[in-house]
């Protein structure tokens, strides 16, 4: 295919320094690629790979693709890697959808297409809590006199996941250490080292041994390694949020997995731990067994909490598994259509498999909560 070409590295670089100088602006996308192939180095670039950050961010990068589709409702690179009008990259095209990109990131701001959009993390916003900003006399920076402070207390690291936002990040191997790990949070410890006596203002914890008894561990790297749906876990726009009056504590408490959203055209990981489901819990346990257990440790949890505070109890999703297959299904299915014809394919996605997904997924984010206060 090369065979005819005389065009040496050389010689492209001379025609790109011809049309550019000191002063002129590159945008695209993952422009480090390119420049790095031209053996070039330019001092005024705008990255859309940058200016639109990947959901778990760096060094993974959101395809241009996966872009145009969510922020600007547009489809390119349709050709899949063929040559001629369906070319699966046209240059004007992907150039266009930079500069559309760039044009909408300036309309809406440096926050538009970022993590933060999807909506504020919730042990941040409780930091935010109670501080007092220039135009009220403070200094705005939250502090441990004037702002509020958080817990998470989950399965595994909960520094690895939006539990990193939390002041205290209880990580915890099954769901006793969980209740432990809120009542401590909840009063304190004795010498007030590490957590200080009259405990932190807001905890969110996760139980999990009955989701895993009930086989609805969600494990996404391990059902789905390029897993093409977005999920989330519990949403940082919960009614706990809202929470009681001034001065009240926030408590919330979770049973396995919550999934907020529709999948997406493209692969957007979970934020969720991916733990082996726990192997502290006998399989032979009934589900009776395992609820009575769940009811005993909230129970405790309740009777620890001082009075005058908003105690949340939700259930998470429903059902998540015919969810995961699908995605899995959907994922081999856009893997191969890439590279074989539809003869070929092994799966098949069609608008019945869409429209199922769809449906799977209203199940998964089937739940309920109890709300109240003590």
């Amino acid at each position: 295919m090369l065979a005819p070409v005389t065009t040496t590295l050389p010689d492209i670089q001379k025609k790109l320094l011809d049309i550019l100088d000191a002063r002129t602006i590159l945008i695209g996308h993952s422009l480090n690629s390119d420049l790095t192939a031209l053996k070039l180095t330019h001092p005024f670039i705008i990255d859309t790979a940058l200016l639109y950050p990947h959901p778990r961010g760096p060094p993974l990068k959101s395809a241009l693709k996966w872009l145009a589709q969510r922020y600007l409702n547009r489809e390119i690179q349709k050709g899949h890697g063929t040559t001629g009008p369906g070319a699966g990259h046209d240059s004007i095209e992907d150039a266009r959808t930079c500069l559309d990109l760039v044009k909408q990131k300036c309309e809406k701001g440096k926050e538009w297409g970022t993590s933060d959009m999807q909506g504020e993390n919730i042990f941040k916003r409780v930091a935010r809590s109670g501080v007092k900003y220039k135009n009220q006399g403070g200094s705005a920076i939250p502090s441990a006199e004037n702002g509020k402070s958080s817990a998470a207390v989950d399965w595994g690291e909960p520094r690895k996941g939006p539990g990193a936002a939390a002041n205290f990040p209880i990580g915890c191997k099954s769901d006793e250490e969980v209740m432990e790990g809120v009542i401590r949070a909840a009063k304190g410890d004795p010498d007030g080292k590490e957590i200080p006596g009259g405990g932190v203002d807001f905890v969110w914890a996760r139980f999990r041994e009955l989701e895993a008894l009930k086989g609805w561990w969600n494990n996404n790297k391990a059902v789905a390694a390029e897993a093409a749906a977005k999920e989330e876990t519990p949403s940082t726009k919960d009614p706990i949020a809202r929470g009681p009056t001034l001065g009240a504590k926030l408590f919330g408490l979770e049973t396995k997995d919550t999934i907020m959203e529709e999948p997406a055209p493209d692969p957007a990981p979970a934020l969720t731990n991916s733990l082996p489901p726990p192997r502290t819990l006998d399989p032979s346990t009934s589900l009776t067994t395992a609820t009575a257990e769940l009811t005993r440790r909230i129970k405790k949890i309740y009777d620890a909490l001082p009075p005058c505070t908003a105690f949340v109890v939700y259930s998470g999703s429903g059902d998540p598994r015919e969810m995961s297959r699908l995605q899995a299904m959907q994922t081999q299915f856009k893997r191969e259509y890439k590279i074989k014809k539809w003869d070929e394919l092994s799966v098949k996605w069609t608008d019945t498999e869409e429209q199922a997904l769809k449906r799977a997924v209203r199940a998964a984010r089937d739940g309920i909560a109890f709300v109240g206060v003590k």
